[in-house]
C-alpha cells in the first residue's frame, strides 16, 4: 500500500519545516568520512651489497614532508593518498634515484629502494673499504691500479668526467683508437703503438673479441687499459698480449 503523504504547509506547521530545514543543514555540513589511506613500508639499501642505507632522505609526492632511514635503512610513511606517487631518495656517498609507486585505498606497500653507490664526498679509505666488500675481482683491480702499469678507469673517475659510455671512456686514454661500426654495434681498439692488429679483450674475466660501445657507465666498476707487452700483467699475458690487452669489470647488482 502507498501512502501519500502531504506538503507540509509553512503557515500550519512552521514548527516542523524549521526542524526539517536544520536536519537538511547539518547533513550538507557533516563531514564525510574521509577516504581510505595507504600506507607505504620501506627499505632503502645499497644496490650492490643489500646493505642498508641509514639516514637517507626519502621525499613522497604527493606525501608528508621529507623523512630520513633509520640505522636499518627503514622507513614508513602512512596516510598517503591512493595512485600514483613518487618516491624520491638522497644518500650521501649514492646516486639520488626516482621511483614511481602505485598505491590503492587502504594498500599497505612493502618496498626495497637500491641506490648505487658514487662514492662521491666521500674519504678514499671507505671507498676502497668498499671494494674489499664486493668481490675478490675488484681487489685485483685496486691491487693493479696502484701498481701504476697500464692506464686505468674507476667507476667514480667515470662518473666524475661524465661519459655516457664505455667507447666515449676509451676514447680519451693515450694511445688507444677506437673504430666502431655502428650498423652492428661493435667497436674495435687499436693500439697507437701496434696498429696492425687488435688487442685482446677479457669481460669479467672472460676473454671476447670485442664490447658494445653502448654499455653505459654506471654498470662499469673498472677499465683496465695495457698498451703493450711492458705493461701487461702476467694474468693476461699471452700470444695476443703483444698487441694490447683491455679489462673490463662490471657492477653486480643483485638488489636491482
Amino acid at each position: 500500500m502507498i501512502t501519500e503523504v502531504a506538503p507540509l504547509q509553512a503557515a500550519e506547521h512552521p514548527g516542523a519545516i524549521s526542524a526539517l530545514l536544520l536536519a537538511l543543514l547539518a547533513v550538507a555540513i557533516a563531514p564525510r568520512p574521509g577516504a581510505a589511506q595507504a600506507t607505504l613500508q620501506g627499505r632503502v639499501v645499497d644496490s650492490e651489497l643489500g646493505q642498508p642505507v641509514s639516514a637517507a632522505v626519502v621525499r613522497i609526492k604527493p606525501g608528508p614532508p621529507p623523512f630520513t632511514t633509520d640505522s636499518l635503512g627503514r622507513f614508513e610513511a602512512r596516510d598517503l593518498p591512493a595512485g600514483l606517487a613518487e618516491v624520491t631518495i638522497q644518500a650521501l656517498g649514492y646516486d639520488s634515484a626516482t621511483f614511481t609507486v602505485r598505491f590503492a585505498a587502504s594498500d599497505t606497500v612493502n618496498g626495497v629502494f637500491a641506490l648505487d653507490f658514487t662514492g662521491y664526498r666521500l674519504a678514499e679509505v671507505l671507498v676502497v673499504a668498499r671494494a674489499e666488500q664486493l668481490a675478490p675481482r675488484y681487489l685485483d683491480f685496486e691491487r693493479r691500479r696502484h701498481a701504476g702499469l697500464g692506464a686505468y678507469l674507476r667507476w667514480d673517475e667515470l662518473a666524475k668526467k661524465g661519459y655516457s659510455s664505455v667507447g666515449d671512456a676509451l676514447h680519451v686514454v693515450r694511445g688507444v683508437r677506437i673504430q666502431c661500426n655502428q650498423e652492428t654495434f661493435e667497436c674495435f681498439a687499436f693500439m697507437a703503438r701496434t696498429p696492425q692488429c687488435q688487442p685482446t679483450w677479457w669481460i669479467d674475466g672472460v676473454q671476447v673479441h670485442s664490447f658494445q660501445e653502448s654499455t653505459p657507465i654506471r654498470d662499469i666498476y673498472g677499465i683496465e687499459v695495457y698498451r703493450g707487452p711492458g705493461e701487461v700483467p702476467a694474468e693476461y699475458s699471452g700470444s695476443d698480449a703483444a698487441c694490447g690487452v683491455i679489462v673490463i669489470w662490471t657492477k653486480s647488482r643483485p638488489y636491482r
